[in-house]
């Protein structure tokens, strides 16, 4: 295909992609830093929202140097300003890939996109009720006897950070094999086929993932990753059945 244009073109075009990457780029930027801005004039709020998993586990957070607690704030000002915007990230990710995805795809792009938005809520909320005090209490326990915890607020924030992050992005798995599915890049046999090395993959995964390298906090990552596969194959065969209807 590329032979039916001049490389003048094809340079043109690929400007005008990174062009309107960085644009879209832009826009993110300044919806993030103006949210960063509300969100580290809330700080104190956000940070207690931010402790609440650990209360009672430990005494109290700790800082070991003059700028901890400040880059804290801004670490977690940030990180809600993120969840904040990520609307607004879906949708400008969307209207860049837009012009490549077929007439198909393009029929129920909100649909795809509230259920994106359902999919990252759920995972923080397992994260912060589930995953996170469950790998608090295990990494806590099992130190007992051997060390007192002194954990300091800027590894707590990171800690806290990651695990809501990848809770948010995993429950995106079947929102992802629905979308493929769709488009028909996927089929639910090939996922059914491949169920095994999925696994294998979701382990790798949860064991590069997970901020700590402890079976136990891998397992608490892998388990919903699978469960969510299948709740993908689910919602694979149900489309693909939906699609068979109405070709009849």
């Amino acid at each position: 295909m590329n032979d039916l244009y001049p490389p003048e073109s094809q340079k043109l075009d690929f400007i005008g992609h990174l062009e309107e990457l960085r644009r879209r780029l832009l826009v993110c930027l300044g919806f993030l830093l103006i949210a960063g801005i509300v969100m580290f004039s809330q700080g104190h709020k956000i940070m207690s929202l931010a402790k609440r998993p650990i209360n009672g586990m430990v005494d109290e957070l700790i800082f070991i140097t003059p700028s901890e607690v400040f880059v804290a704030y801004i670490k977690v000002s940030l990180l809600s300003a993120f969840f904040i915007c990520f609307p607004i990230i879906l949708y400008q990710s969307w209207k860049f890939i837009e012009p490549a995805v077929s007439s198909k795809g393009k029929a129920n792009t909100y649909f795809w996109m509230s259920l994106a938005m359902l999919g990252f809520i759920a995972g923080l909320n397992f994260s912060y009720f589930i995953a996170l005090p469950a790998a608090l209490k295990f990494l806590l326990f099992f130190g007992q006897g051997v060390a007192t915890p002194n954990i300091t607020i800027a590894k707590y924030i990171s800690f806290f950070g990651a695990f809501m992050l990848i809770g948010g992005v995993i429950f995106e798995i079947p929102i992802i094999i629905g979308l493929l599915t769709e488009v028909g890049m996927i089929k639910t046999a090939m996922l059914k086929k491949q169920r095994k090395y999925a696994l294998l993959i979701i382990l790798i995964i949860a064991a590069v993932i997970t901020p700590t390298q402890d079976l136990v906090n891998m397992m608490v990552f892998a388990v919903p990753m699978f469960l969510l596969y299948e709740v993908g194959i689910i919602l694979a065969a149900f489309i693909e059945k939906k699609r068979d209807r109405n070709l009849k």
